[in-house]
């Protein structure tokens, strides 16, 4: 097939102007026009637009996001203090916490500070130092507490076989509101100064108002706040449960048994009432015995018989001894 001539000599009509033109100065639009050079138009640009792709949105070779484990960090070494006299409650400065109610944090090696007596007013450092750790309660950005007796719960599920093993509870400061009345007492007698609380009391000076106080003194004590809920809990692990405490007489035997009938009544009444003289809970321990009890003495010699003690923590109170707020720390923290 032969090849097209080159037109150097023709002429074309422009398919625009309708004019003549020498062929070789003819182009072609992009609609298929033959036209002239100076009547060339090239397609406009808005009739082929550019392409664009949407801006990356992930990178080929991404790592995602996590949330970041909990760390420890360290606490100062004031920074754990005992509540208002007659709570439970332990509270901790630790700024910007971010821990919200309910959030489960655990404590590492504090060393708790508080005077030999009294005794209710101690907290062991195993049961800040609770493993599993405690459930909190945030109080504001800065500060959170918890109550270190949250972990009687665990401690009776561990170790309650309901049908063979005794839960002994203690009455005094555990049940009723023994320390406040004795302390009252014992400032009205002159055996505590003006203004004296319980936290004041030796063992002297407890033992003289013990001897001292009126034939219903114990008969008529209040009733603590958390005690339906402790005597709940006690039952639900364990089916039943027993009142171990302690008598110097027939007459304080009495007016605790009344004490108990009028309080702990229906679904919550115990299955005996035990009484331990001499102030010596021991001879009540052994396998499969269990004592609730807020005097660390009572413990200590109910498990020298054999059997387990939990230290009820009854109050710190924010009191002062030896210059310093009563605290436990320094201590790590983790969530």
């Amino acid at each position: 097939m032969s090849n097209f001539a080159s037109g150097k000599k023709s002429k074309a009509i422009s398919d625009r102007s309708g004019q003549a033109f020498p062929y070789d100065e003819m182009r072609k639009e992009w609609n298929g026009s033959f036209v002239h050079f100076t009547e060339f138009e090239t397609k406009h640009p808005q009739l082929e637009p550019k392409v664009y792709k949407g801006d990356a949105q992930g990178l080929q070779n991404a790592r995602p996001d996590r949330v970041e484990p909990a760390v420890a960090h360290m606490l100062s070494s004031t920074a754990l203090s005992t509540g208002p006299r007659d709570s439970e409650v332990i509270n901790i400065n630790d700024p910007g916490h971010g821990f919200s109610n309910g959030d489960r944090v655990r404590f590492r090696k504090s060393e708790p500070h508080f005077p030999p007596y009294p005794q209710v007013s101690h907290i062991d450092a195993h049961d800040v130092n609770y493993a599993p750790g405690h459930i909190v309660t945030k109080i504001d950005n800065d500060n959170f507490s918890f109550n270190p007796n949250d972990v009687l719960t665990d401690w009776l599920t561990a170790n309650c076989n309901p049908g063979t093993t005794t839960v002994y509870l203690d009455m005094d400061g555990v049940v009723t509101e023994y320390y406040n009345a004795i302390a009252a007492f014992a400032t009205a007698q002159g055996l505590l100064q003006s203004g004296g609380d319980w936290y004041n009391l030796t063992p002297a000076i407890e033992l003289a108002a013990i001897a001292a106080v009126p034939t219903t003194f114990f008969q008529n004590l209040a009733k603590r706040a958390e005690t339906d809920a402790l005597v709940d809990l006690i039952i639900a692990k364990n089916g039943s449960y027993e009142i171990l405490s302690t008598t110097t007489s027939t007459n304080m035997t009495n007016q605790k048994n009344a004490w108990i009938a009028a309080n702990l009544t229906g679904a919550r009444a115990p299955a005996a009432n035990n009484y331990a003289t001499n102030f010596n809970k021991g001879p009540f321990g052994g396998a499969n015995k269990l004592l609730i009890d807020d005097r660390t003495e009572y413990i200590n010699q109910f498990e020298a018989a054999g059997g387990l003690g939990f230290k009820y923590f009854e109050s710190g109170g924010i009191r002062r001894f030896g210059g310093r707020e009563v605290s436990v720390g320094p201590v790590s923290l983790i969530a």
